[in-house]
């Protein structure tokens, strides 16, 4: 059993090669920008959501610049440009999340995040999950 957003995510790509960036280096940007994704922005919602309103203010504005730089990649559509990576999803479902707490996301997210939401694949699941 794999555990970690991580591990599986590279799993799925291993097994869905179009769903990973191509080229000598394609796999290990995956994992870098996975990495990222997960140490940078994902494990601060917990801290962020265990402290008082009061005080969240720094961890919400590193929240939001690691939300920029991420933003920064997406001028040709995703992380990896034209293609829709397993680390797309990954950064939507936390996109979505800060935009529900009140988080004044960079514009192109909120432009990545309706792009992805009209996957066909995308709204099947939100529909499954009772989000959409």
């Amino acid at each position: 059993m794999l555990t970690e957003n991580v591990a599986i995510l590279a799993w799925v790509a291993d097994r869905a090669p179009e769903l990973a960036p191509q080229g000598h280096l394609g796999r290990y940007r995956l994992l870098e920008m996975l990495s990222f994704i997960a140490t940078e922005i994902h494990k601060r919602f917990p801290t962020y959501l265990m402290l008082p309103e009061d005080v969240r203010e720094p961890i919400a504005q590193e929240i939001l610049r690691w939300f920029r730089f991420a933003a920064g990649r997406l001028e040709r559509g995703y992380l990896f440009g034209k293609t829709f990576t397993v680390a797309d999803p990954y950064l939507l479902q936390l996109a979505r999340g800060a935009a529900e707490l009140g988080f004044q996301l960079p514009e192109p997210l909120h432009d990545y995040i309706a792009r992805i939401e009209e996957r066909p694949a995308v709204q099947a699941a939100l529909r499954r999950e009772g989000l959409a």
